[in-house]
């Protein structure tokens, strides 16, 4: 199987990971898209985020509408920071027949020597990467590592997590920008 995975805080899961997800999806066939919310994030340990489980109880309802989509907790852990690659290494051992393609904006590119043993995750899995709205890609001509990965092209999506959230704050619609589904749970959770 061809699985894509699509981790992240989910501070909340917002209709831009949906329209990813969707987009991964059909253009690299996949069998289904895991969405794998951090317990810990190791590059956002400063911010204030919701426990694990109410994330993960916010996903699984969205995702009830979407048959090729799942939420996992193999990323779960919240006493340790949670490390992409420590993740691979569960799925490969969980799944070990299956293909996996790791979904992130384009905002990673530069961002990857950052990340813990990025060079072994460049040659353990597929890092599939969408175009954002807002990233600066001057820097890329310097980067000796993007010919391993695939860039996917679609309309880019102007929605985040924190404009979400402080609109939320200041009582503002959020509509068009998360699920319907779950707009009741926000407004309780971050209000």
């Amino acid at each position: 199987m061809k699985i894509g995975l699509l981790g992240g805080s989910f501070n909340p899961i917002h209709n831009g990971h949906i329209a990813i997800a969707e987009n991964a999806l059909e253009q690299l066939e996949l069998d289904k898209i895991l969405f794998l919310p951090v317990g810990m994030h190791p590059l956002k340990t400063d911010r204030n985020i919701p426990p694990f489980e109410i994330r993960y109880k916010l996903l699984e309802t969205v995702l009830k509408s979407f048959p090729d989509f799942e939420v996992s907790t193999l990323d779960e852990h919240t006493e340790n920071l949670n490390y992409t690659e420590e993740l691979i290494k569960k799925l490969k051992i969980k799944f070990p027949d299956n293909e996996f393609f790791f979904i992130a904006g384009d905002d990673i590119v530069s961002e990857l020597p950052r990340w813990h043993n990025y060079k072994w995750l460049l040659d353990n899995v597929k890092i599939v990467v969408f175009n954002r709205f807002d990233t600066d890609r001057s820097e890329w001509k310097n980067l000796d590592y993007l010919n391993k990965l695939f860039f996917l092209e679609m309309k880019p999506v102007n929605i985040s997590s924190n404009v979400i959230r402080e609109k939320i704050r200041k009582g503002e619609n959020v509509s068009g920008l998360v699920p319907e589904i779950i707009i009741p749970e926000l407004k309780k959770l971050y209000s």
